[in-house]
Parts: structure tokens; sequence; C-alpha cells
């Protein structure tokens, strides 16, 4: 309860400053409030990244109140506007997604040329079909996250043939690709 009490006049203390005019007090109310802001607008809007957002864009509209001094408890004030935030967030949102749904609605069945030809079962098959045999287990290994040297103890190869034959298997398939998204 001690602790809690000091930080709270920590808080107050440094509000006290930046309603005075000191800018870096404001610095440190940030810091301080950017986490527990951030947690609060994740239980709204269930995004960390617009959380986030929502948190920062409600201490910028505190650094941006014309009249800091009428506020008579920050901390509330600070909780109300990242409501509103986060309920502006989500407003904002699922209007994007109605617009998007009924302007730019494409048929379920109906995949462009270009979707039917990169799907990944076929992107696959075009890597298999355009590489030798040892060459496409370096490239799966690759993918798999394996490192050169890794990959060389796997293949009983050398770490830099593993780099030699991933870098030419990847100028064939930048190749192959581009031919392709030209021909469509």
């Amino acid at each position: 309860m001690f602790i809690s009490f000091q930080k709270n006049e920590k808080n107050r203390s440094l509000w006290q400053q930046y309603v005075a005019g000191d800018k870096a007090a404001f610095g440190e109310l940030y810091a301080h409030y950017h986490k527990s802001l951030t947690a609060f607008c994740i239980g709204r809007i269930g995004s960390i990244e617009l959380a986030e957002n929502a948190a920062s864009d409600t201490l910028i509209k505190l650094l941006q109140y014309p009249k800091p001094e009428e506020i008579d408890n920050f901390e509330s004030w600070m909780y109300t506007v990242a409501k509103n935030v986060c309920s502006t967030h989500l407003s904002n949102t699922q209007r994007r997604k109605k617009l998007l749904d009924d302007n730019y609605q494409m048929e379920k069945d109906h995949l462009p040329e270009v979707d039917k030809i990169f799907s990944l079962e076929n992107i696959d098959e075009l890597i298999r079909s355009n590489l030798n045999e040892q060459d496409y287990q370096i490239w799966q290994l690759h993918q798999q996250g394996y490192g050169n040297q890794e990959i060389a103890e796997m293949i009983s190869s050398t770490e830099k043939t593993v780099a030699n034959r991933k870098s030419m298997a990847r100028i064939k398939l930048k190749t192959i690709f581009k031919e392709l998204n030209d021909g469509h």
C-alpha cells in the first residue's frame, strides 16, 4: 500500500510539473502510462498493435489539450479518453471492413489467374520442378530456418557450396517468377 501511495504521489508530482510547463515531466508520464493504457486498450480492442496506437493517441491528446490545468483527475481523464479512442478505432475498423465487403467482395470460387498460379501448392511444385533434387532440399531447409552451416552438415557439404547453391537457386526462381508475372 505504501509503495502504491508513493507511486501515486510521484505521478501527481509529475503531473503538476507538466501543468507548470515542464515538458520533460510529460515524457516521464508518457513512459509510465503508455503500458497501462495499452493494457487497458487491449481489453477493449483485442489487438496489441491497435491498442498501442490507441494508448499513444490518448497521450498525444493529453499533450495537445489546451488547458491541462483544468483537468481535475488526469488519470481518470486519460482512461476516459482512452475508452473513447478505442471506440473510435473499433468503429473505424468496422466501417472500413464494411466498405471493403460491400465494394470489393469477390466470389469465393472465383480466384484471379494470378492467385491460382501462386497458390502454395503450385509455388512448391514450380520450385520443385525447376530445381534439381539437392538444390530443392537446400531450399526447403533454408525455408525452414536453417543456416548455411547447419544445412551443410545435414547434406554433407561445405557452407560455401550451400551459400552458392542457394544464391543460384534464388536467381533462377526470381527469373521464373518474373516471367510468370509478366506473362499474366
